[in-house]
């Protein structure tokens, strides 16, 4: 009977001790040799706090408590540093068997390693963190829920384009040092990246000192117009409320150009690198409007203009004829929201 449970257990995967009532290891199964990178036949006889290295001192305290302070079970989650494997997460369950009256009672200890678990968990918050720094919190969420809406390759679906870059960055970048440069670049690139979130839109790419963002794609958005263009008014908001924190030598403006249309969206480049973009001539023309704004403003196109004419103020700059094209523009610069808009 006793070699037909030590077959059982030896094929369990949870490791398995016991100890007799001397605190000698009298049982160790496969599992636990595994976990704790000991040998069953070098530590059978010997005292635990020998037997077990990394574990015995943890699990003295928990013994006494179970063996002389009336709790019939005890278990906890314990981290150690096992000799050979490193770092590890282990969950114990300590139990008393049953013995003589007379003599103290043996200990039976169930492990189970719980540190691939904690390594994927932590991987996922990782994964997640490093989403968030592209995407609005809630389409992180999404889009962990159900991967599928991502398609790989690209499709073509309409989006809005927005493109942000800080005028002047070349010559800023002449009078300072480059450390300096790129603390400032990043100052206000992040609160324009925030305006961007704030808005639920994807930040596509940094490009030096320009940013390129997609509204209505990894997930639909059947306002994406309107966002865009409150992120852009976001933008220079944060930015006019980071001006007053920071010595005129460092105030920087972004020029802002966005459009709405079709584009192919989607995981684009190589086999082996690629990006999530958006491909297409809309995209070329915010790029290029982007170029045609003046410090602090916001162009929009003619369709971007359509979608949102009932809620923003704009001037008419008529039609512009804009670099790579060949017939004018209907441009329009953006002053502000309508009210409740």
């Amino acid at each position: 009977m006793s070699d037909y449970f030590s077959a059982i257990l030896s094929e369990i995967n949870s490791g398995v001790i016991t100890t007799n009532g001397s605190d000698k290891v009298a049982y160790l199964n496969r599992a636990a040799e595994q976990m704790l990178a000991v040998n069953a036949e070098h530590v059978l006889g010997q005292h635990y706090s020998e037997a077990l290295p990394g574990l015995g001192t943890l699990i003295a305290p928990l013994i006494e408590t179970v063996r002389h302070g009336g709790r019939p079970a005890l278990e906890k989650q314990v981290e150690l540093d096992l000799p050979g494997k490193g770092h590890a997460v282990m969950r114990l369950r300590i139990k008393p068997l049953m013995g003589e009256s007379h003599s103290p009672p043996g200990i039976a200890i169930i492990i189970d390693d719980l540190t691939e678990y904690y390594r994927l968990q932590q991987q996922a918050r990782q994964t997640r963190e490093t989403l968030e720094r592209y995407l609005p919190p809630q389409v992180v969420s999404q889009l962990l829920a159900h991967p599928e809406n991502v398609q790989l390759g690209g499709v073509r679906q309409e989006v809005t384009i927005l493109f942000a870059d800080i005028r002047n960055f070349v010559s800023f970048g002449e009078r300072v040092e480059p450390e300096f440069q790129v603390e400032v670049l990043n100052r206000h690139l992040t609160v324009a990246a925030e305006a961007v979130l704030a808005e639920d839109g994807t930040i596509d790419k940094f490009m030096g000192d320009c940013m390129m963002s997609i509204f209505n794609a990894p997930l639909p958005q059947p306002d994406h117009p309107l966002r865009a263009v409150r992120a852009a008014l976001r933008i220079q908001r944060a930015v006019a409320e980071l001006h007053t924190r920071v010595p005129p030598e460092e105030r920087l403006h972004f020029g802002i150009g966005i459009t709405t249309g079709h584009a192919v969206v989607g995981n684009i480049g190589s086999t082996t690198h690629h990006t999530y973009t958006a491909i297409g001539d809309i995209v070329n023309l915010a790029y290029v409007l982007q170029a045609h704004a003046r410090p602090g403003q916001v162009l929009i196109g003619v369709t971007t203009y359509e979608r949102v004419k009932e809620h923003v103020c704009v001037r008419e700059l008529g039609p512009i004829q804009l670099k790579g094209h060949s017939q004018p523009d209907l441009v329009f610069e953006v002053t502000s929201l309508r009210d409740g808009s």
